[in-house]
């Protein structure tokens, strides 16, 4: 990919650099303040960075989730990340034939540094961790009034697969 060279991915393995791991809960909490400006019920709980930052450090250890950061320049060593990647499984009722499939839990780029390829480099990270790990599908979420969201994963190759209904009562 061209810009591939624009950039250094760094996968969060052991969930031993703390610094890491702060700078990815940071741009976390930035991608659930845009969400939440979206629909109310993205609402964060107080003290989610704390849980996220376990999840983080356990579930890197485990091989069955993928945490990345992007950093711009891969020259540029004290640059910060631009950007971040949740890739990992998600499971069907045993009855479907694709029983297991990858799954695109989260994925941010920061708003100055969108447009110049760091998504599409991430993405394809991601999907290169979730072949080797035999998955054949990768399926993702993304909220119905995120037009720029929706824009981004059709230009990807995503298509509309299943619509979730809900109701307040």
């Amino acid at each position: 990919m061209e810009n591939a060279t624009k950039f250094r991915i760094i996968r969060i393995e052991d969930g031993r650099n703390q610094a890491q791991i702060d700078e990815f809960v940071a741009m976390m909490s930035r991608m659930y303040d845009y969400h939440a400006s979206l629909h109310p019920d993205w609402e964060t709980k107080p003290g989610w960075q704390k849980g996220s930052a376990n999840w983080i450090k356990s579930g890197s250890a485990g091989g069955e989730w993928y945490f990345a950061l992007i950093y711009p320049e891969p020259e540029q060593a004290l640059q910060a990340a631009v950007g971040y990647i949740i890739a990992g499984f998600h499971y069907e009722a045993p009855l479907f034939i694709h029983h297991r499939f990858g799954y695109i839990a989260d994925m941010w780029i920061e708003p100055g540094q969108r447009g110049q390829g760091a998504a599409q480099v991430l993405l394809e990270a991601a999907f290169d961790f979730l072949r080797s790990k035999g998955a054949k599908r990768v399926q993702l979420e993304v909220m119905v009034n995120n037009e720029p969201g929706k824009h981004f994963w059709e230009k990807a190759g995503f298509e509309p697969f299943e619509i979730v209904m809900r109701r307040n009562i």
